[in-house]
């Protein structure tokens, strides 16, 4: 998602009475079950809570979140060059094995929309394209998007409730892994506490604790970082987050996709990288009114709230469920590579008129440029049983980074 650095929470518009209501019940179900726990909650229960609990969460609830109504805006939502030159990469991927396309996080239907008319173009041998989603409203946001698309009317598009039967092709994911649950470190005496949520005051406040066992996923908690810190040194006070989910999330993925590909794209890094020394603040990161700032606890289920993806965790858990790594690259590298500059030459001569024009190429430059989207997104490609090499991994594969 696009936006600046964090900033202060003192500018940011106020949410109307409606919304307001909707956070207050989010926050008495939060405050109703720290309370329930003893008092502390782990973050990673509290992002889930308010990013996904059902008719409560910020994915669940109903109110807008892509696009100029919205909190951020997505590559998909900033210029249709993304989802077009994604999928010739994926029209190769399915001309080496065949299959269904499953889209994971389908946002509006616009990555979608614009695939399919590219695979109509290219006469690519797809046979279904499904788009896996939890909220129901933005299940009927996708279905118009694509009842307004010639090229969705050839193709049979499906809403599964869940993971799908064990199949055989494409999977794809934008800013997908960023909004899984995540955990939350603070350094203490060269020792990671974990940083849940707590009560004071009538107030959400950050509360540290050893995990010494005494609460549900202590050991989780320490197997992961003696492993990810084993030869990085943290200095006191550094905060950290990483996703603790993405073994079960490969293993259910891997369940499902019998032979294929997976090409995932998000914000985020290799783990020596994103657990540097200087990164003593972490990633996370809050989106409100295309507003970036640092409080999770401010109009819970108002707030959109991510932490950038450990990419080394990401292939390790993809190996452990039976996927290779075929690639890793940034946005700019893969987009170059995978042809972005001749889809930019056929917007522009389609362009009605010079704002058009100047418009697809901004949506362009934010695509690429490394102060944008270009350097901080990363794409990574995932194979089973196939032997894939795509162009978009070429002009800078970094897989040796990870």
């Amino acid at each position: 998602m696009t936006g600046g650095g964090a900033g202060s929470t003192s500018d940011l518009p106020p949410p109307d009475v409606d919304a307001a209501r909707q956070s207050a019940r989010v926050f008495a179900h939060v405050s109703e079950s720290i309370a329930a726990a003893g008092g502390w909650w782990s973050f990673a229960e509290y992002h889930d809570c308010v990013l996904h609990a059902p008719g409560l969460g910020y994915y669940s609830a109903g109110a807008s979140k892509f696009g100029a109504a919205g909190d951020f805006v997505t590559a998909p939502e900033l210029s249709r060059l993304f989802a077009r030159t994604c999928a010739t990469q994926l029209d190769l991927c399915l001309r080496v094995h065949g299959g269904e396309l499953l889209e994971i996080g389908p946002g509006t239907g616009s990555f979608a929309a614009e695939s399919l008319e590219i695979f109509a173009l290219l006469g690519t041998p797809l046979e279904r394209y499904a788009l896996l989603d939890t909220s129901a409203d933005m299940r009927a946001r996708q279905r118009a998007r694509l009842l307004a698309s010639p090229a969705a009317q050839v193709i049979d598009c499906t809403w599964p409730d869940a993971w799908p039967q064990p199949f055989t092709g494409v999977v794809f994911g934008n800013e997908l892994l960023d909004a899984m649950p995540c955990e939350r470190f603070l350094m203490r005496d060269g020792v990671p506490w974990r940083l849940g949520v707590g009560l004071e005051a009538g107030r959400l406040v950050w509360r540290a604790r050893p995990a010494d066992g005494a609460c549900a996923g202590d050991d989780a908690f320490v197997r992961y970082l003696q492993a990810a810190l084993a030869d990085i040194s943290l200095p006191d006070g550094y905060r950290g987050e990483f996703h603790p989910g993405f073994d079960a999330w490969f293993a259910a993925l891997g369940a499902v996709l019998r032979r294929g590909t997976v090409l995932l794209a998000d914000y985020g890094l290799p783990r020596r990288q994103l657990f540097h020394p200087e990164r003593t603040m972490g990633s996370l990161r809050c989106h409100y009114r295309h507003r970036a700032h640092d409080d999770p606890f401010l109009w819970p289920g108002l707030v959109d709230v991510t932490a950038w993806v450990d990419f080394t965790a990401v292939a390790e858990s993809a190996t452990r469920a039976g996927f290779e790594v075929a690639g890793f690259t940034t946005q700019t590298a893969f987009l170059l590579g995978g042809g972005i500059e001749a889809q930019l030459a056929a917007a522009q001569a389609d362009a009605r008129d010079e704002s058009e024009s100047v418009a697809i190429a901004h949506g362009a430059r934010q695509l690429l440029m490394p102060g944008e989207m270009g350097e901080a997104v990363k794409v990574m490609l995932l194979t089973r049983d196939c032997d894939i090499d795509l162009p978009g991994f070429a002009f800078a594969d970094l897989t040796h980074s990870l």
